[in-house]
């Protein structure tokens, strides 16, 4: 994603603008300069060329790549010399893509997608010219809604039916009408993005494995989605958790675990997490400071105040004025 572009910025870089022979360096500093430090290699029988279009959406990115053949890699090397954590999505829009990360491969036809981590090696393989469109997702945004998302990567969502064929088109249509949006309404819809990806992902897996419906992965979704949809509750609690999906508390923090976290920090985490929203939400503006804070779960305006800063370097007074 690229550092420097301002929030709903919209960016159009070309090899147009370059010699031919300079087309494919320059091609690998537009393409680092606006996802993450890759290595890039050109099909060897054929002129090179390369388009991005770029808008900031919030804190996401909507880029739209047009190129020749290519091969792409994001090595170990160039992980490191990286402190920007994302997960992308790649859609297909014309001609056809391979994505391997994790050892799986995921072949990608016009309409399908399927996400990868920045944070681990991974290559993109293109044999002959194609379009795609690229979210760029931050990486806590996406695991705060997909526990497993590092377990998906690479596998191929086809875009031609169900939650797969909604998100594929909603990708789409979010970029044919990105200049029209409100600003307001963005971080609504990259909640909104990332839960139709999650979906599309979960069903996906459950058509390649049926007996994966009661396996712990999924029991870990219904568990996030549930206390996503009580987070405004404040009698929220790990034994509530447990008891109402018929688990012991200590199967519940063993599956927190598994996560690098442990139930109760994920709810106070995602309460914050929804109040910074609201609280940098021009609509929410009417709203006072204290009742954003009880709307998510908090019981006592200081605790809310000091938690805040504690997760996000400021006061929610402070974010609201910096947000807004």
């Amino acid at each position: 994603m690229s550092r420097d572009a301002a929030p709903g910025s919209h960016v159009v870089l070309s090899t147009d603008t370059v010699h031919e022979r300079e087309r494919l360096d320059y091609w690998r500093d537009i393409v680092c300069h606006t996802f993450v430090e890759l290595e890039c290699r050109a099909g060897a029988d054929q002129g090179f060329y390369g388009s991005i279009e770029s808008r900031e959406l919030g804190d996401i990115r909507l880029a739209r790549v047009n190129s020749t053949a290519q091969h792409v890699v994001r090595t170990n090397k160039r992980i490191a010399r990286s402190d920007h954590e994302y997960f992308f999505l790649s859609l297909q829009l014309h001609g056809r893509g391979c994505h391997q990360q994790d050892g799986r491969i995921a072949h990608l036809g016009p309409g399908d997608f399927a996400i990868y981590d920045t944070t681990r090696p991974y290559e993109l393989l293109f044999g002959d010219p194609f379009s795609q469109l690229v979210l760029c997702l931050p990486r806590d945004i996406v695991k705060s809604r997909l526990a497993d998302a590092e377990r998906l990567t690479a596998c191929t969502v086809q875009g031609r039916s169900g939650s797969g064929r909604l998100a594929s088109m909603f990708v789409r249509q979010l970029a044919t009408q990105v200049d029209s949006l409100d600003a307001a309404s963005l971080p609504r819809l990259q909640g909104s993005v990332v839960d139709l990806i999650a979906t599309a992902l979960a069903e996906q897996r459950r058509q390649a494995d049926p007996g994966l419906s009661e396996s712990r992965g999924v029991l870990v979704q219904r568990v996030l989605q549930y206390i996503e949809d009580h987070l405004g509750d404040a009698e929220l609690t790990c034994e509530g958790v447990a008891a109402r999906h018929r688990i012991s508390e200590r199967y519940l923090r063993l599956l927190f675990e598994e996560l690098g976290t442990c139930a109760s920090d994920w709810i106070w985490r995602r309460r914050l997490e929804r109040a910074r929203t609201d609280l940098t939400d021009p609509r929410q503006r009417h709203l006072s400071v204290t009742t954003i804070g009880f709307t998510w779960g908090f019981k006592d305006a200081a605790h809310f105040s000091r938690a805040f800063k504690a997760q996000f370097g400021r006061t929610p007074t402070e974010a609201r004025q910096h947000g807004l």
